[in-house]
């Protein structure tokens, strides 16, 4: 079952979240480099000094606006690459003020090990 659910969620997660990347920093007035989709099992999604967005395919078994909440996160740290109150005040930009809870949110969920 669970390597029928991984492929599955591996194709779905390349086809739909580099494009939803994509969508948010348009909106928000981001650049990146590249998405990379990988089966982390520790993090939900990393950026580097490259603008490079790491983000694993089990993000697809959150809800959408945890999806977003997640790449709005790895968005923003191409601006801050640390968790500063700059970075934190940015969060709260672009989740109209939700960032606190929405982070509080997705910690009830956990990536399958």
């Amino acid at each position: 079952f669970w390597d029928i659910l991984y492929y599955f969620l591996r194709d779905e997660a390349k086809r739909l979240l580099p494009y939803r990347v994509a969508q948010l920093a348009k909106h928000y007035g981001f650049t990146f480099s590249q998405v990379k989709i990988q089966s982390s099992k520790t993090r939900w999604g990393s950026c580097n000094q490259l603008k490079t967005i790491n983000l694993s395919l089990y993000l697809l078994m959150l809800p959408q606006h945890l999806i977003d909440y997640v790449i709005l996160h790895e968005l923003c740290h191409t601006l801050e690459m640390n968790h500063s109150p700059r970075f934190w005040e940015l969060m709260e930009k672009v989740t109209n003020g939700a960032s606190n809870d929405l982070d509080k949110e997705l910690k009830d969920y956990a990536i399958p090990q």
